[in-house]
């Protein structure tokens, strides 16, 4: 089905049909004028959908955008808190606690490299151990934050409360972006 007219080829052609050939004909709760306001349905909703989408992409965008802001700032902040806090020892420990959350403690040795790749031997063959993958999996509360800025293609709704939205709610909303 093409995006730029939703209305498939056999649809027009049985809609001509009714029009002509079977205008003097009726069927129970079908006809031209009901064919043709159907029609017109799809064609509002398929524009709806694609206003929905394009603002979709606006708001992932923008979203993107904030995210990368916050990780900024809160680099920043953990930065200057860092230089503030030099000679007290408890809010250094809590400050290095941070950084080791988001994943960027200054100072802090390099994670351990796997064995095999740092002997001077072949390279193993085969699949990589599962640990490996769910090391990367084990998300703290920074993390995600930073995974989404680093991560271009990612386009994973920010709020799983988009998801609870009902279908009369999403209706109201399309028709109200629709008349602005």
């Amino acid at each position: 089905m093409d995006v730029a007219d939703p209305i498939p080829p056999s649809v027009k052609v049985l809609l001509e049909l009714f029009k002509n050939e079977l205008s003097a004909v009726t069927f129970p709760g079908v006809d031209v004028a009901i064919l043709e306001q159907l029609i017109a349905d799809v064609k509002s909703y398929t524009d709806a959908v694609n206003k929905a989408e394009a603002a979709l992409k606006a708001a992932q965008a923008s979203l993107r955008e904030s995210e990368e802001s916050l990780t900024v700032k809160s680099q920043k902040a953990l930065a200057y808190a860092r230089v503030y806090a030099e000679d007290q020892p408890e809010i250094v420990a809590k400050l290095d606690a941070v950084a080791r959350i988001a994943g960027s403690a200054s100072g802090s040795p390099p994670p351990a490299r796997d064995k095999d790749a740092t002997s001077d031997g072949p390279k193993r063959r085969g699949r990589q151990k599962k640990a490996v993958a769910s090391e990367a999996s084990d998300a703290t509360p920074m993390a995600p934050m930073v995974e989404a800025v680093t991560d271009p293609n990612d386009l994973t709704p920010a709020a799983s409360a988009v998801m609870d939205i009902s279908v009369e709610e999403i209706d109201a909303s399309v028709l109200d972006a629709t008349l602005n």
